[in-house]
């Protein structure tokens, strides 16, 4: 069972560093296999920063969320976090 959904990058300068290290931390706080990538386009692992800053994200680019194990409520939740890290 996965969760999907999608987030915005509405950081300023695009999906840098700081913002995917804090998504690793939660991601690796939370022990969940967490994919996130271009709607449409090929999915990375959320625990490595260098293969999310390699989407080279800019701002307001939709990305999609996969996050595996957890329930609608759980996964809304978790993407609402991930879209906190995305404002900048």
């Amino acid at each position: 069972m996965a969760y999907q959904s999608s987030v915005e990058v509405l950081d300023p300068i695009g999906l840098h560093a700081r913002p995917a290290g804090q998504i690793v931390k939660l991601v690796k706080e939370l022990g969940l296999e967490v994919k996130i990538g271009p709607v449409g386009g090929a999915m990375v692992s959320a625990g490595s920063p260098l293969r999310m800053m390699a989407m080279k994200a800019k701002t307001g680019e939709q990305l999609a969320l996969e996050i595996e194990g957890v329930d609608d409520a759980r996964g809304a939740e978790i993407a609402a976090e991930i879209q906190e890290l995305l404002k900048g």
